[in-house]
Formats: structure tokens, sequence, C-alpha cells
């Protein structure tokens, strides 16, 4: 095994010490911080920046929902005389009358037939068009950082193979930028793998590409880690393999011109995501005027 040991991964070296992967399929780190208050630990902007799109819209509704409940409750308290033009009169008829007033308070759309006359009410009033100016701020800036947060629209293939490659083996995995417009320059990727030693420690390795760098990623790129004398897994059996419980991570970085800004994708191979014996399938074929590139062939593999 040819000595292109890497430590400088941010990673530990004893197994013991760590658990699963080290990144997770979707390109985050499993890491769990613990130790400190939740508080000085998250941030709540870039979890809003950073989560899912469902979710990010049913926090805003929720939060929205809340905020009205909770001036509902005021108004209510403030009694029947602090709003003048509730018509209804019923329990539950006046609480979605006070809801829906709250509603136009807070967005500052006031259509008038409701409207405050006791002091009371009057500041509840007052306190809550402050708190809508401050969210609707809050909600657009959110929403203008998720729309322009750069991304990489880039799509790993699920597995990694182990082929044969020019007389010798090979592992490969590939990638694509699914998106139009949104195609990486100058992209370059660096991949390394962890094992498992016989003293049940970590070891890592700075795999050796045949292509680590690309100017125009405009096609399908499959990344190739030609099995010679340099490469950790040389000389070994397929059993061999299996039994360093390998992982491969890789970290791809690029300038999105649409941004105008570098952009960063990751992915992990543990041993699970191994297909020994095949290899992957054409995606892009061309036409008389043009190439077809068929982004669901991304994962088509055969036999060798």
């Amino acid at each position: 095994m040819k000595e292109n040991v890497n430590q400088d991964t941010g990673f530990g070296e004893k197994s013991t010490d760590m658990g699963g992967r080290m990144v997770n399929k979707d390109g985050s780190f499993n890491i769990k911080r613990k130790g400190i208050s939740v508080k000085d630990r998250a941030s709540g902007y870039q979890s809003m920046l950073t989560m899912s799109r469902p979710r990010f819209l049913a926090t805003i509704f929720l939060f929205y929902f809340l905020m009205n409940c909770f001036f509902t409750a005021l108004y209510w308290l403030a009694g029947p005389s602090g709003l003048e033009g509730v018509q209804k009169v019923e329990f539950w008829d006046r609480i979605k009358e006070l809801f829906f007033f709250s509603t136009q308070t807070l967005t500052t759309v006031g259509y008038g037939r409701i409207n405050p006359i006791s002091e009371v009410a009057n500041w509840i009033a007052a306190v809550e068009s402050l708190i809508g100016f401050l969210s609707l701020a809050i909600a657009t800036g959110l929403l203008y950082g998720r729309f322009s947060r750069p991304r990489a629209f880039i799509r790993f293939s699920d597995f990694l193979v182990y082929t044969h490659y020019k007389g010798t083996k090979a592992l490969m995995f590939r990638l694509v930028c699914y998106k139009d417009d949104h195609l990486l320059m100058n992209a370059e990727i660096k991949v390394n793998v962890r094992i498992v030693t016989n003293d049940h420690s970590y070891r890592f390795f700075n795999l050796k590409l045949e292509r680590s760098r690309v100017d125009s990623l405009v096609l399908n790129w499959t990344v190739v880690h030609p099995i010679d004398e340099e490469s950790p897994f040389y000389g070994l059996s397929q059993k061999e393999i299996v039994n360093l419980q390998p992982e491969i991570s890789a970290y791809l970085t690029g300038f999105d011109e649409v941004y105008s800004s570098i952009v960063v994708a990751r992915i992990s191979y543990a041993i699970q995501d191994f297909k020994f014996g095949f290899k992957f399938l054409p995606m892009y074929f061309s036409k008389s005027m043009r190439t077809d590139l068929d982004l669901s062939k991304l994962n088509l593999i055969d036999q060798e």
C-alpha cells in the first residue's frame, strides 16, 4: 500500500471515537455537537436559509398563525368595548372576527370596518403593527437570501462501481449538472478514502484521479480512481476491500456563472454503496444537430 496518508481531513483517527459514516449521502457531515446550549450552538437565520422549502413555508405559516392567535387573545382580554365595528356576539364568531382583524393589523391591510377605540386596544394595535413591519422585513430578507444563496445543482450517482479499466481495476462514480443554466466552470474535485486498520484506528488517503479538473461541466463527469501502485486498494481482493470498511468522500468546487460565485458539493460512498463487477452505461447520445444528455440514466449500470 502506497503511503499517501492524509490526516488533514478534520476527522479523528480512532474508530472507536466515531460512529457511522463521516459524510451523509446529502453531503452534510454526520456530526452532532453537544455540551453547550442550543441557543449558543444553533443559528436561526442559517437554519431558515438551509431548511427544505416545505419546512420553510410551514415555519412562516406557523409563525403567522400563532402571532395572530396571540394578539387575538389580547384583543379579547381588552374587552368588548375595546374595538368598534365587531358585529358578532357569539364566542367563536367573535373570536374569528378578532383573529381576522389581527391579520389585517399585522399585515397593515386595515380594511376599516373594525377599529380600536379604547387606549388598551390602541396600544395593542400599535405594537402589532410594529411587529408586522419587522416580520415582513425579516421574511423578505429570508426569501431573498434563499433565492440568492449560491448552491451547486449537482447530482451524484447513488453508488460507486469497482470495474476493469485500462488493464487494471478502478473505482468510478459520476456526477452531472441538472440545471440548464447552472453549468460549472473550472470544476475541480478532491477524493479521499477512510479505512479502518487492524488496530481499530482510521487512516485517510488521498485518491489519485485520472482527471481531477474540467474546464466546463457540460455533460456528465465520470470520476475515475485507477487502482495502481499509488492506490491504497492496490493488490487487494474484493473481500479484503470490504474488510477495510472504506468510506470514499468527494469534495467538488466550481464557478457558477449565474451566481457569479464558487459553489460546493459533497458526497460520500460507504461500503454498502460499492458495486463490484459493474460498469456505468452512457447517458449522452449524439443526434444529427445536437447531443442529448439523459439525466435519468445517471445510475444506469450493467455487469461487466
